[in-house]
């Protein structure tokens, strides 16, 4: 059942999106993800400091626990380079070794504060304190921090897609007495988009969507879809707007890109049984807040939903 299920989704995602995905070539590999950065890439550790290809051979390897200890070695001479500093960093972060982490960075900047790399990963590592920070003082310290190291970031290098969409969203999302301004994170994404940088349609989407100005955010989610770039909470809050709206084709065009983009993703199976409950499909939205369920069994929200819809077809 769960397998007829999933095929049904699939088939829906592609009557909405027009042009069948499968005629279309489309896989999940083509899609443009807009979202926070997991690390720099072992590509642009070979490009930026060729010295580090048989450390980079070696995490390929899955020798992480080991380069991490020859680094720590390294770590000590006094002949160590910001590059082997700035990897050290992003292992310890990702290992959760924060304030070791802190400590290689901040030295990674200090050998070579001109780096647009080495300030990015600081505000990779504010950005981890960021997310384990608890109360509004600690949680805005690290928020202040990570802005910080990112506008630094931008403005050592303005072609890095992080930092303008980390800078943008902070725009958004702060409110106007603490410096928030959504005309600067429009254009943020106007200037993304003029170097040819596609991900940012949808980022101006969201700033316009915030703006109210929804005609002009539906039409950059629509591009975004031609254009294959994705954002998860994105195209689900706008999916939510549109059926507020009533705009039940757009709304469902949405939530159909955002299931076939993240296949694993609780809250776009929870929306789109959303959009089938609002449409008073009770079947499909029976299955969708399921398998919400499946991918998440602490979605508390999509439960109780599933558990109206049952109380009401009794």
């Amino acid at each position: 059942m769960k397998q007829v299920r999933f095929v049904l989704v699939c088939l829906f995602a592609i009557n909405a999106l027009g042009e069948p995905v499968a005629a279309q070539g489309l896989r999940l590999s083509d899609v443009i993800y807009m979202d926070q950065p997991t690390g720099i890439e072992l590509p642009v550790y070979v490009a930026t400091w060729p010295r580090l290809a048989l450390y980079i051979d070696r995490l390929k390897a899955s020798q992480s626990a080991a380069v991490q200890a020859d680094l720590e070695q390294r770590a000590a001479a006094k002949d160590v380079s910001d590059g082997e500093l700035n990897l050290l960093a992003q292992l310890l972060w990702q290992r959760g070794l924060l304030d070791a982490a802190d400590s290689a960075a901040a030295r990674a900047v200090a050998l070579q504060p001109k780096q647009s790399l080495n300030a990015f990963q600081l505000a990779m590592v504010d950005f981890a304190h960021l997310r384990q920070a608890s109360g509004m003082v600690e949680q805005w310290k690290w928020q202040r921090r990570t802005r910080d190291a990112y506008q630094r970031t931008f403005e050592l290098d303005p072609r890095n897609v992080s930092a303008r969409y980390y800078l943008a969203y902070t725009y958004m999302n702060t409110p106007w007495i603490g410096g928030g301004d959504k005309q600067k994170a429009l254009q943020l994404s106007e200037d993304g988009i003029a170097l040819g940088q596609n991900g940012f349609y949808v980022v101006r989407a969201d700033a316009h969507r915030l703006r109210e100005e929804l005609d002009q955010a539906n039409a950059d989610y629509d591009a975004s879809i031609k254009l294959k770039v994705f954002k998860l909470s994105g195209f689900v809050d706008a999916a939510q707007e549109e059926m507020g709206r009533r705009e039940w084709g757009r709304a469902k065009r949405y939530l159909d890109w955002a299931v076939h983009c993240r296949p694993d993703a609780t809250k776009a199976y929870e929306g789109l049984g959303d959009y089938y409950a609002a449409t008073n499909d009770r079947l499909h939205a029976q299955h969708s807040y399921e398998d919400a369920i499946e991918r998440d069994p602490k979605n508390e929200s999509a439960r109780t939903k599933l558990a109206k819809l049952a109380g009401k077809q009794e």
